[in-house]
């Protein structure tokens, strides 16, 4: 497990001396899972926050309909749980599933408290984090409701260059509220596009 990659991750986030550093990480566990596997199941209560050190997810609901939607992902690098699920110690509105296997470290709830508690890069790096994860939220809904599905295609390609050749096009689409056909036609486009 890359120890070394989550440290220099989370120094960029802000200054942990060597001392906050080695107290942060004893609050982690390191954890993998299998392609499909359910790193949190929809429903149930986000006890954990998962740093990806390696591979790839995606966090996804079931409509009213019975539909599933994928709403986000994340890589190595990045920070996921269901945040309402996970603050409030509620009934998550959201599943977090592989789509490659995952290597990651993850922080129960309560170490989390215990480790804010007692350093305050920890509370600065997890105060940054919420605020990314906001904004996130905000420039996506924003997205949805401002921009046709082929700007929110090439938005979704400029903020995670790789995603083509790791998620599956049904999740993208489903990403985007349109049917994979028409991400076929969209993805047509833009490359055509980009070429010329």
């Amino acid at each position: 497990m890359d120890q070394d990659f989550f440290i220099s991750t989370i120094r960029t986030y802000t200054k942990f001396s060597d001392r906050e550093t080695e107290l942060f990480l004893s609050f982690f566990t390191e954890r993998k899972f299998k392609r499909n596997e359910r790193l949190l199941e929809e429903g149930m209560v986000a006890h954990e926050v998962f740093f990806i050190s390696k591979g790839a997810v995606r966090q996804c609901f079931v409509t009213e309909e019975g539909l599933e939607r994928t709403c986000n992902f994340s890589f190595e690098g990045d920070f996921i749980t269901d945040l309402e699920s996970f603050s409030r110690q509620s009934r998550s509105s959201s599943g977090i599933v592989a789509l490659e296997p995952v290597e990651c470290f993850s922080i129960r709830c309560l170490d989390v408290v215990a480790a804010l508690n007692q350093s305050a890069a920890v509370a600065e790096l997890f105060r940054i984090v919420v605020e990314n994860v906001a904004a996130d939220n905000i420039r996506r809904t924003k997205a949805m409701l401002s921009l046709s599905p082929e700007k929110q295609f090439e938005e979704l390609m400029h903020q995670k260059p790789g995603l083509l050749q790791r998620v599956p096009q049904r999740y993208i689409a489903q990403y985007l509220g349109i049917a994979p056909e028409s991400l076929s036609r969209i993805r047509k486009r833009v490359m055509e596009t980009a070429k010329s």
